[in-house]
C-alpha cells in the first residue's frame, strides 16, 4: 500500500497522519520518563519499504485503508510478490525494513 495525504495539508495533518499510523516516541518531565505510543503498524506484521509505502497481510490492508481515509488521506493498493525475506517477516510477525532502508540497522 502506497498512502500520503494530499499536497497543502498542514504539518499539523501531517503529524497526526503520522501518528496514528506508525505511533509516536514521547516523552514527559524533560525525557525522564520515556515511552512509544502505539500507532496502527505497531499492532500488524508489515515490511516498511520506505515512508507511506508498506507491504501488508491482504487481512490487514482494509483497516490501513480505512485509517487514511478517516485522516484524509489517499491511498493505493497492489498485490505484490514478495521476497523470501519478506515473507519469514510477514508469517513471523515481525517487521523487516527494506534494504534501501538501511537493512537491519532500523530493525527492533
Amino acid at each position: 500500500m502506497v498512502y500520503h495525504l494530499p499536497a497543502g495539508s498542514s504539518k499539523g495533518d501531517h503529524n497526526r497522519f503520522r501518528w496514528r499510523i506508525h505511533g509516536r516516541d514521547t516523552s514527559s518531565w524533560g525525557g525522564k520518563y520515556a515511552y512509544h505510543r502505539p500507532g496502527f503498524l505497531d499492532g500488524v506484521p508489515h515490511v516498511l519499504l520506505h515512508t507511506g509505502i508498506v507491504i501488508l497481510r491482504p487481512e490487514d490492508g482494509p483497516a490501513l485503508l480505512e485509517i487514511v481515509k478517516a485522516e484524509g488521506g489517499e491511498a493505493v493498493t497492489r498485490q505484490v510478490l514478495l521476497e523470501r525475506a519478506d515473507q519469514r517477516a510477514l508469517a513471523a510477525g515481525g517487521r523487516r525494513p527494506s534494504r534501501a532502508s538501511g537493512g537491519a540497522r532500523n530493525s527492533r
